[in-house]
């Protein structure tokens, strides 16, 4: 087998991996990387790796893609994939990429391509390879997946974590891809051992968020990612014990029946009184939602500016850049910002300065933290390590005290 990691052995994200067996070529992951966040107005097109067979206009080599998880620095590069090129995700994913994201600005479309479902623990044979998805805790339905060529072994972590309410589907790897030859690990924290952090749980974000807002009399915003479903649970609960109401947008809304659907614990938003919607948006979202008929399905949730305005410190508010603007503007003269995501956002857009003095940050990493890679790494026993993800390549062996690290660079081809 020979393995080819495009992008991701020097910084956190992008991934994309070729793996190759005799003539069977698959590629796990195809991500762009995360400083498309910050140069919206540059095309995916520049973001490609050299996956020889991979795009439209090619003729297709590789035999299918597997991805691991709803973010885009894992499979940004679909809407450029070859439409006969199979590619295989979990039906959840499938959802949120075919129903939800089209109702976004930037025109992301992969209406053409041939997605198939594939179920945790469910395996796929492409060719001579089997690939196996297992579920591991990051985001909604997120996979690892482990790839036998029957010679070879192969697990990939994708992004993953040990410390949330699904933390056992992580460990549950371990057990069912013990030994394998070869096991392809991210190392998101490696680089920020800091952040054992204040908040080390999901339980910790929301009793934070419950004690900022119970009391305060002011009115409060939150910017998080509505794709973290453990998230969202959290703000919930924490409206619930301070008495406060969820301020929600249009795209957050349209993932509830979803997060619904892949865990009937998941809350149906008619059934919570404390969660509203606000449709006033500027970049299109309600119209797409109009046409695609999930607008009408929510509108009894609608909850105006002017509502709001009465008593804002009665709300928790998901940021919105015209409801936000027009408090701040018009009606409050003090608030407080809850910042519910990755601190290095914060520090790399300077939107943010204005709000400087407002913001505390109540937030746990959806990325592993040190401890729990290294007793994952004893439990899952791999022959090899191969880093990705990570800005700490040359550090496994150290951190992980083990000498069967083989460091590879982006479009490094190696036979394993």
């Amino acid at each position: 087998m020979k393995i080819c990691i495009y992008r991701g052995t020097n910084e956190i994200g992008g991934n994309c991996i070729e793996l190759a067996s005799g003539k069977t070529r698959i590629l796990l992951d195809a991500g762009i990387p995360l400083i498309s966040m910050e140069q919206k107005d540059v095309p995916i097109s520049e973001y490609k790796v050299p996956v020889v067979g991979l795009y439209e206009n090619e003729t297709p080599t590789v035999n299918a893609i597997f991805i691991t998880h709803c973010h885009p620095d894992h499979y940004g590069l679909l809407p450029l994939v070859n439409k006969k090129i199979p590619v295989y995700m979990s039906k959840t994913l499938h959802k949120i990429l075919t129903k939800i994201q089209p109702l976004l600005p930037g025109g992301f479309d992969i209406s053409h391509l041939d997605i198939r479902d594939i179920d945790a623990d469910e395996s796929v044979k492409i060719g001579n390879i089997t690939i196996t998805a297992r579920a591991v805790d990051h985001a909604p339905s997120a996979y690892a997946y482990e790839i036998d060529d029957g010679k070879k072994r192969i697990v990939y972590t994708g992004d993953i974590r040990f410390h949330s309410n699904q933390r056992m589907k992580s460990w549950a790897l371990a057990r069912k891809s013990k030994n394998p030859d070869y096991l392809i690990m991210e190392g998101t924290r490696l680089s920020r051992p800091e952040l054992t952090e204040k908040y080390p749980t999901e339980e910790s974000v929301s009793r934070g968020i419950t004690d900022l807002i119970k009391d305060s009399g002011k009115v409060t915003f939150i910017t998080m990612s509505s794709q973290n479903m453990d998230r969202v649970v959290s703000v919930i609960k924490a409206c619930n014990r301070a008495k406060k109401t969820f301020v929600i947008d249009p795209y957050t809304a349209s993932l509830f029946d979803i997060y619904h659907e892949l865990s009937p614990k998941f809350p149906l938003l008619k059934d919570l009184d404390n969660v509203r919607i606000y449709f006033g948006m500027s970049d299109g979202i309600v119209e797409r939602m109009k046409k695609s008929g999930l607008f009408y399905k929510h509108k009894s949730k609608k909850i105006t500016a002017k509502e709001i305005a009465q008593n804002p410190d009665r709300y928790l508010i998901k940021n919105n850049l015209n409801l936000t603007r027009y408090l701040l503007n018009n009606v409050v003269k003090d608030y407080d910002f809850i910042y519910s995501m990755w601190h290095g956002y914060l520090t790399r857009q300077h939107t943010w300065d204005k709000f400087k003095n407002h913001i505390t940050e109540i937030h746990t990493s959806g990325h592993a933290a040190i401890k729990d890679l290294q007793k994952f790494v004893k439990q899952i026993d791999a022959k090899n390590i191969i880093p990705i993800h990570t800005e700490c390549k040359n550090d496994y062996e150290k951190i992980f005290g083990v000498k069967n690290v083989i460091v590879l660079n982006d479009n490094e081809q190696k036979r394993i």
